[in-house]
């Protein structure tokens, strides 16, 4: 079974009302009745906070470019000793033996 993956709204919602909201809180510059508005859908998001907002949940932004190489890396290795030697990917079978 798939996980599935916590979207950003579930996790702003989560930190705004969880055990450390108020760290939360002070990180994006938000009193009580910002929160509620913001959690209500009555106010948005100003451009210079988006960062803050962000980050105060744990998240970080990269680019998909950035996690396709992570990725690929990760299935590969980066220490690839098959490769490096010039006989192919690790896992790839070599005169009948898996490197």
């Amino acid at each position: 079974m798939q996980q599935q993956a916590i979207r950003i709204e579930q996790a702003l919602r989560r930190a705004f009302t969880g055990p450390n909201r108020h760290e939360v809180q002070q990180g994006v510059g938000w009193d009580d009745s910002q929160v509620s508005r913001f959690l209500g859908g009555g106010q948005g998001v100003v451009i210079d906070k988006i960062d803050a907002l962000v980050n105060s949940v744990g998240y970080v932004m990269v680019t998909r470019k950035y996690l396709d190489a992570v990725s690929t890396l990760g299935e590969v290795g980066m220490h690839c000793e098959c490769a490096r030697q010039g006989i192919g990917e690790c896992g790839q079978k070599y005169k009948g033996e898996v490197k």
